[in-house]
Order: C-alpha cells, then sequence, then structure tokens
C-alpha cells in the first residue's frame, strides 16, 4: 500500500498538506470555499491512523454578503480496509469544531472517505472527500475535498548486533606424529637389516692356499 510497510509501521508519523475547495448548506449563508491545510497522523496499529487536521478557507455567502473565513479542525481515526497494489483506500471518523472570521461558529462530526497513492517509500498522493455535520445547526452539513501530499518518517529504531557462537567443525583425528616417527624408525631399521642381509648373502668364500714347504722348514728349524 502507499509507502508499504514502511507507512504501516506503528509509531510512524504521517505529515501532509492539502489545497481544498468546500459546499456548504445555504441554511448556513455559506456558499463555497477554497483553501489549505496541514495534517499530522501517527499510526497506532498496521491498518489505524489518528490524525489531526486544520484547514483554512476563503467563503463566498449567500444574500451578497462579504467572503468570510472559515476555519476547520479536526481530529479523526482513519483505516485503510482495502490496499490494493500501489493504492490504498481510506475510511475516517472523528470530531471537530469550526470558526467564521476567528469566533467559534460550531461543533460536531465528521466522516471522510480517501485514498493514497505510493509515490515512493517516503512519500504518496493523498485525496479525501469529507463531510462535517454541526450540532448546534440541526446537524446541518458541509463537505470538502482536499487534494495534496503526503511525507512519512517512521519510528526511530535500535540495531543490536548479537553474535552466536558458531556450531564447531566436526573434530578430524589427526595421524599421531609421534607414532608416524616411529613407524618411519622400524621401516628405516628394517631396511637396514634387509641391506645387511643381503650384502652378507653375496659374500664370496675366501680360498687360502698352503705356504711354500721352504718356509715351513725354516720356521721348524727355529
Amino acid at each position: 500500500w502507499a509507502a508499504p510497510a514502511f507507512a504501516q509501521e506503528r509509531g510512524t508519523v504521517e505529515f501532509g498538506v492539502f489545497g481544498s475547495a468546500g459546499s456548504f448548506d445555504k441554511s448556513l449563508t455559506l456558499n463555497s470555499g477554497v483553501g489549505i491545510g496541514g495534517r499530522l497522523g501517527v499510526v497506532v496499529d498496521p491498518r489505524v491512523a489518528l490524525e489531526f487536521e486544520g484547514s483554512e478557507m476563503s467563503a463566498t455567502r449567500t444574500l451578497g454578503l462579504t467572503n468570510v473565513n472559515v476555519g476547520i479542525l479536526t481530529a479523526r481515526l482513519v483505516g485503510t480496509p482495502i490496499q490494493s497494489g500501489r493504492v490504498s483506500f481510506l475510511l475516517g471518523a472523528g470530531a471537530g469544531a469550526s470558526t467564521e472570521t476567528n469566533f467559534l461558529h460550531s461543533y460536531g462530526v465528521n466522516a471522510l472517505v480517501g485514498a493514497k497513492i505510493l509515490m515512493s517509500n517516503h512519500s504518496a498522493i493523498r485525496i479525501d472527500a469529507t463531510s462535517d455535520w454541526l450540532a448546534n445547526y440541526s446537524w446541518k452539513s458541509f463537505q470538502s475535498l482536499h487534494v495534496g501530499l503526503s511525507f512519512f518518517r517512521g519510528p526511530n529504531t535500535t540495531v543490536r548486533t548479537v553474535e552466536v557462537m558458531k556450531e564447531a567443525a566436526p573434530y578430524v583425528q589427526r595421524p599421531d606424529s609421534v607414532s608416524a616417527e616411529e613407524q618411519e624408525r622400524r621401516r628405516r631399521s628394517e631396511r637396514e637389516y634387509r641391506e645387511l642381509r643381503d650384502s652378507l648373502n653375496n659374500i664370496k668364500p675366501c680360498v687360502c692356499s698352503p705356504p711354500p714347504a721352504g718356509d715351513v722348514e725354516t720356521m721348524s728349524q727355529r
């Protein structure tokens, strides 16, 4: 919906500005008016916002009377019953007070039907049609159309970084260095033994001849 999850988050604040046009019940001695206004809203639930609105109109009067300024202050709850793509539809109800040329004119209740059209995650076009019923004027009404822009500011959030111990990798048994050294020593000893054995087996027998007879006799005489 308009400003998708961002504007739906609880605590999000909406700032709005709009132009307005109004039509009054003739028994109020007012015809129509145009003006500007502003809105402040706070999301209290993903589908419900509390809004405060103020606007000022320059209104023409019946019977040729001089134009007057009409101020309207309103507080209302606005829900979002339908969402479709980039558009969200709004329904609202509340109460307010109106002034005529800076004097309290009346108070009453009001209703709203509107829509928001997403432009970005922080802004939307908003169109509202409202109707106000005035309590001390036999619940006579006036209607107005608001067209403007809304801007959203998300709630402050704190980002926490949590370190989670990673599961240790399976232990891999490495060859015992002492055993490996001992095995190498044994293989070396066996190899030397075989070399020695083979060298002994390859020794040729010595053939000795007896000394000459003359040398034996000489030795005997001594």
